[in-house]
């Protein structure tokens, strides 16, 4: 089943207490969180339908944006931050 709009919002958090609220509000990655996140990308971009949309938000209060995009081939159309809850960006890929 292929899509033409997907919404990808992963756990942003690497360090929190495992009973801690903001673990069990939003969870926690993993050890192999980069290799979690390429694999994310990856299967987002192989069920969207050409010329599809993936809506991708991240939250950068312990890792940085730049950081998080290196992990995929693809380049955002555009994206908006939102500092107002704590430097959440949205941003918008095209699949070509």
């Amino acid at each position: 089943m292929n899509f033409i709009l997907l919404f990808f919002d992963p756990p942003h958090l690497n360090k929190a207490g495992s009973k801690s609220w903001l673990a069990k509000k939003y969870g926690i990655l993993g050890q192999d969180w980069r290799d979690d996140l390429r694999k994310g990308f990856a299967e987002c971009f192989r069920v969207l339908k050409p010329n599809g949309t993936l809506i991708f938000k991240w939250n950068e209060t312990q890792i940085k944006v730049k950081d998080i995009l290196a992990l995929t081939p693809h380049k955002p159309l555009f994206g908006h931050v939102t500092k107002r809850h704590g430097g959440t960006h949205w941003f918008t890929f095209i699949k070509d």
